[in-house]
């Protein structure tokens, strides 16, 4: 089966050669959309392709990746940002992926955000779609498609790293805010990720107000409700409301059990309280959790096992139970031998002749 990428691009002249270098070994056709570019994104993507199409940029994420796809003529499309890595591995696997694809009409991958070093955290995204007029993307930002007919998960990750140099806009949330100027209808969907980015610009009023709002709405994704407390308790936070905090991080547990991320946030404000049994209690409740990957929630998995292991450590020495909080330690070594905070406990207890 063939395969198109499609990708929008602009102004992404010092990442798109990075993006399509290894383009060529799993796509039969590379479609590149331009949105408005001043610099020399159309010359880098001249040495991939032909198929350069302009599109009048209109605040709508959903319309320009449906043009690109609207180009082409492949069986089944892929999308990419700008900014995104398939590497090789993946390249090859995504290649192999197409030989053998069968009836699937949807394929997830995982995407895995890397943008601030070493720390990621990833969730599936219907990556790839059979070519046909009712796959479309959906929503003016943080556009999706639906998912229908016969979906399949695949372990082949694709990566977005930004460059450190590329700072972040207010893009996303002017586009919202225009939405709500013109009066334009909010779905669950949209209030959940407007919310988010007026929390992540630090407009942590009116989160906390578009993330209540959100949770109690009869309908919206349930692993989007479980974020929606997390973060609706941060909110609180930095705007001193502890009780409420906690509250919000409890409410979570009305639309699943309890995350990884969620248990170690619940313990990390017990720790600052200074409740050390209860904060362990807590952390050992996320080390021993399990990410559901495929649920579409966004996992951070070193909040299933090296950050509770770590804390753990931490919470079981403040209580006087050194040995437990060695073995502990000596398990988050094992899986982050050369993280600063195993070498300064390993400094730690070799100091109390542990070592």
């Amino acid at each position: 089966m063939s395969l198109s990428l499609c990708m929008i691009v602009k102004n992404e002249a010092d990442v798109l050669g990075r993006a399509l270098s290894d383009a060529s070994v799993y796509a039969d056709e590379i479609i590149i959309v331009d949105t408005g570019s001043t610099d020399g994104t159309k010359d880098v993507a001249r040495e991939f392709t032909d198929k350069i199409y302009d599109f009048e940029w209109r605040d709508d994420f959903a319309a320009a990746r449906n043009f690109a796809f609207s180009k082409a003529t492949g069986d089944y499309c892929m999308w990419l940002d700008a900014d995104d890595v398939v590497p090789i591995t993946s390249a090859r696997a995504i290649a192999r992926l197409m030989k053998h694809i069968g009836d699937a009409d949807v394929v997830m991958l995982p995407y895995v955000i890397s943008e601030d070093g070493p720390r990621s955290y990833s969730y599936y995204r219907e990556r790839i779609v059979r070519n046909r007029p009712d796959y479309l993307f959906v929503g003016r930002v943080h556009e999706a498609i639906a998912l229908s007919g016969n979906v399949v998960y695949k372990s082949v990750p694709v990566y977005h790293r930004k460059p450190s140099r590329k700072s972040d806009s207010t893009r996303n949330l002017d586009i919202y805010k225009r939405m709500l100027a013109e009066n334009a209808a909010f779905s669950p969907r949209d209030r959940y990720y407007y919310a988010r980015e007026l929390y992540f610009n630090d407009e942590t009023v009116a989160a906390a107000r578009e993330l209540e709002r959100f949770i109690v709405e009869p309908d919206g994704f349930y692993v989007n409700k479980i974020d929606a407390c997390l973060i609706l308790s941060r909110c609180y936070r930095k705007n001193g409301d502890r009780q409420a905090a906690y509250l919000a991080l409890f409410d979570s547990f009305l639309f699943g059990l309890p995350t990884g991320e969620v248990a170690c946030e619940i313990a990390l404000m017990y720790f600052a309280d200074e409740k050390y049994a209860l904060a362990a209690y807590w952390f050992e409740r996320a080390a021993t959790a399990k990410p559901d990957v495929k649920s579409g929630a966004f996992v951070d998995t070193e909040y299933y096992a090296f950050f509770p292991l770590v804390w753990l450590s931490v919470c079981y020495d403040k209580l006087g139970k050194t040995r437990t909080a060695y073995r502990y330690h000596c398990r988050a070594r094992k899986l982050r031998p050369d993280h600063p905070s195993v070498i300064a406990n390993d400094r730690y207890f070799q100091s109390l002749g542990y070592l």
